[in-house]
């Protein structure tokens, strides 16, 4: 193991996507399936541990050049491919097939706009909704959708497992439709935000201007990633059983992206509506609140600002894609570089801006942790 390697494993949150040990019976039962819609450039997965029986991915890729590359290198353990596309209707469809290294650009929409070679081919199609069904697989509990453009028909189709199923979405976003006539993200985003969704990030890309010009241009593309608002699917009189379910789930994929906020706000929901036993919410929170951005070790000294600072300009100066704006390693979704609090968990935990209704006043909440010390 390299010395970089050794020092990320020392600093990273050892935290488990099962949540604790007792819940892994659970996840094999019911296990987190993720749906890959576009995997032309790999099959994906929001688990940084890979595709996993309790995390199986289900990909689709109608491009028939990609789906053989992907076939022909073989498939991870877990991961099934589809050569479908997924529309707002099932049978065949025109497809604008990309060619070349434009293959991955290919699209439900015309894509002559990227001044490539494509043509226009005839694949099979189906809905999202009619896919469990069709294929004899489980809904999809998180998925990745990267379809050029088509985004919107894809979730058209898909409108019964949205409200229902899909606890977390990460899409392809576009700001600049003009040129394309793809969707644009102010219509994704009033899309999921309706269906109960939450926006928890976005990763930007913008137009590269590598000779003259400033340092960035304008905001081009990029992904989002959307986590579902518990309150848009939780009912007292709904089974609890499944309510449970995907709540376990939703905490599950809160803990893979590292919103350990959200994760904890969670668990203290299902604490207080009976979803977790006070031992469940216990193996869940303290691994939680037993971590903490790495600056939490860093003495509060002066010039500390100065400093990071510093480092900041440094990291974007010897990027090689600074001209692009925000170097990757900033301009990622999520927050996997959560790290070791290293002191004694806090008996409260006060979050700014929660999530969940319940328990929140004037932008805050206040999560007991250990209710022995109850002192709210």
């Amino acid at each position: 193991m390299g010395i970089f390697s050794a020092l990320r494993r020392q600093i990273i949150a050892d935290l488990d996507s099962r949540l604790a040990p007792q819940f892994h019976d659970t996840f094999t039962t019911s296990p987190v399936t993720v749906y890959d819609v576009g995997a032309a450039g790999g099959v994906f997965t929001p688990y940084p541990d890979g595709p996993k029986p309790w995390a199986p991915v289900i990909g689709f890729e109608p491009h028939p050049e990609s789906y053989r590359l992907i076939m022909d290198g073989g498939l991870p353990e877990h991961v099934s491919l589809h050569n479908l596309a997924l529309a707002d209707q099932s049978g065949p469809i025109t497809f604008f097939s990309g060619e070349g290294a434009d293959r991955t650009r290919s699209s439900l929409r015309p894509i002559e706009y990227i001044g490539g070679e494509s043509a226009a081919v005839t694949v099979e199609a189906m809905t999202l909704d009619s896919v469990p069904q069709e294929l004899d697989v489980a809904p999809a509990d998180f998925i990745k959708l990267d379809t050029e453009g088509t985004e919107d028909i894809v979730l058209r189709g898909g409108a019964e497992m949205l409200a229902r199923d899909i606890l977390g979405v990460q899409v392809e976003i576009a700001f600049w439709t003009e040129q394309s006539g793809g969707v644009s993200f102010s219509d994704i985003d009033r899309l999921l935000t309706d269906q109960g969704f939450i926006l928890f990030d976005l990763q930007t890309n913008r137009s590269d201007v590598r000779v003259i010009g400033g340092r960035k241009d304008k905001v081009r593309s990029g992904d989002a990633l959307y986590l579902r608002n518990f309150d848009s699917l939780w009912s007292e009189t709904a089974d609890q059983s499944i309510m449970r379910g995907k709540l376990l789930k939703l905490i599950s994929l809160a803990i893979a992206w590292r919103y350990v906020n959200y994760a904890l706000e969670l668990a203290d929901f299902g604490r207080k509506h009976g979803l977790l036993d006070t031992t469940e919410f216990t193996a869940i929170a303290q691994p939680l609140i037993n971590t903490s951005d790495l600056s939490d070790r860093v003495p509060n000294l002066p010039g500390r600002m100065a400093f990071a600072r510093l480092f900041e300009t440094l990291a974007y100066a010897f990027h090689p894609n600074m001209k692009k704006g925000v170097p990757f390693a900033f301009n990622g979704l999520g927050n996997h570089w959560v790290v070791r609090r290293g002191k004694a968990s806090p008996p409260v935990v006060d979050l700014h801006c929660p999530v969940l209704k319940s328990g929140t006043v004037n932008l805050t909440k206040s999560i007991v942790v250990d209710e022995r010390n109850d002192t709210c």
